[in-house]
Formats: C-alpha cells, structure tokens, sequence
C-alpha cells in the first residue's frame, strides 16, 4: 500500500508542477497530444495480451503481471494482484519491467539523437 501511495503521491506532485506548461503545450500541440498515448498503450498492452492469451497460452495472471512490467508500473501490478487475490501477476512482472526499463532507456537516447 505504500509503496502505490508513495509513487502516485510522487507522480501527483510532478503533475501538479508540470501542469501550467503541460496546458500550453496541449494548446499548443493539441489533443493529439494526450489521444495518440493513449491509442499507443491500448495497441501495445491489447496485442501484448492477445498474443500472451492466444498463441503461447500463458496464464492470465502472469501475462497481465508481464504487461504491467512492460509499462513499468508498480500501481497497475498491485491492482492486479488485488483483482486476482493472488501473487501469481508477480511472476511475469520482473521480465517485462526489466526490458521495458531497458528500451526505455535505449528508445529515448534514440529519440533525443534523432530530434536533436
């Protein structure tokens, strides 16, 4: 419960600095700004999770906790641990967070070289 309490207080209080500029950049950008995040997550998590169910028949439990990692998101894997009364989710969470935390890292150094 902390550690969930801890990280949203955190990313709350970011939120809550980066809001004025955040706001200009929306208006600036548009709402392609907030949809296009949105369709990319559901695209990814949504084939993540068709691929996991259907074509390597894994368990549901260990490929939500796989895609909870690949976001790395602790909150989203104590929500699921707490939909599913279990640890399972926990199994597949340290392989998808290790290698979203890597391409995240390598995909960003990408993109400011590329931009910059």
């Amino acid at each position: 419960m902390f550690d969930s309490l801890g990280l949203s207080a955190f990313i709350a209080c970011v939120g809550i600095s980066a809001g004025p500029r955040f706001l200009a950049g929306l208006i600036e950008s548009g709402p392609a700004l907030v949809l296009v995040p949105i369709v990319v997550v559901v695209l990814s998590h949504g084939a993540a999770v068709l691929v996991g169910s259907r074509i390597f028949k894994m368990n549901e439990g260990v490929l939500l906790g796989t895609c909870a990692g690949a976001g790395t998101s602790a909150p989203a894997l104590a929500a699921i641990q707490d939909v599913a009364k279990s640890q399972v989710p926990t199994l597949g969470y340290g392989l998808g967070y290790a290698i979203g935390n890597m391409l995240l890292a390598l995909w960003g150094a990408i993109i400011v070289t590329a931009l910059g």
